[in-house]
């Protein structure tokens, strides 16, 4: 039920970002009347986001030895006529490396949301994570400054980790492989029996996704 859950919570940020990035820009927009500026204003509010989503392409990058041609933080133009934040050059490689250098940005995304959520809020993975003790923790320490500091970081973070559509493109090929290839070692008898501390653990995992996921949105 949790990776359920996961999965409609991941597809549900995935749009709701989208939306986002529509709603800021149309009500700067809507403020100034200037295309520009709504589009800077966009930039400058989830700039830490896109510094640690680049960022997270570039090391994931040089980890699985894949070259790198620079690092580009501005406003630029993509495909499609979308606008572009920020961009790695990452030269091609192969659907594996490319697919987890696409996801980086969202694993790196998530690590900054608990460790926001542990150090700024007393949240930390393994202790009952819950957006409701979030919630009241921000409420309690609602003079504090460093409070909305930390709100501010995780939404920044949070409206800026999920992976691109350029990001996803290598997925595809990727997910029908293993989907393929677990398809056939199932009919071929395959049964794995997972040690029950694995089973916690990634329970435990799912659930602290879930909650950074339900913060995140």
């Amino acid at each position: 039920m949790s990776i359920l859950f996961f999965l409609f919570i991941f597809s549900l940020t995935l749009f709701l970002q989208q939306w986002l990035h529509r709603h800021i820009q149309g009500i700067a927009l809507a403020l100034t009347g200037n295309t520009g500026c709504a589009v800077r204003l966009l930039f400058y509010l989830l700039l830490p986001g896109i510094l640690l989503h680049e960022a997270s392409h570039f090391i994931a990058a040089k980890i699985l030895f894949v070259k790198t041609n620079g690092v580009t933080i501005g406003i630029g133009r993509a495909r499609k006529n979308a606008v572009s934040l920020g961009a790695v050059n990452v030269q091609r490689s192969d659907p594996f490396r490319e697919s987890l250098i696409g996801f980086a940005p969202f694993l790196f995304g998530i690590g900054a949301i608990w460790l926001i959520a542990g150090v700024g809020f007393d949240l930390w993975p393994g202790q009952g994570l819950n957006l409701l003790k979030f919630i009241a923790s921000t409420m309690q320490y609602a003079r504090d400054w460093t409070t909305w500091l930390g709100v501010y970081l995780i939404f920044a973070v949070s409206t800026a980790m999920i992976p691109s559509e350029s990001d996803r493109e290598p997925w595809g090929p990727v997910l029908t492989f293993l989907g393929a290839l677990v398809a056939i070692l199932f009919f071929l008898g395959w049964t794995p029996t997972v040690p029950k501390n694995i089973v916690d653990a990634a329970r435990e995992l799912i659930d602290a996704l879930n909650f950074a996921l339900a913060i995140a949105l």
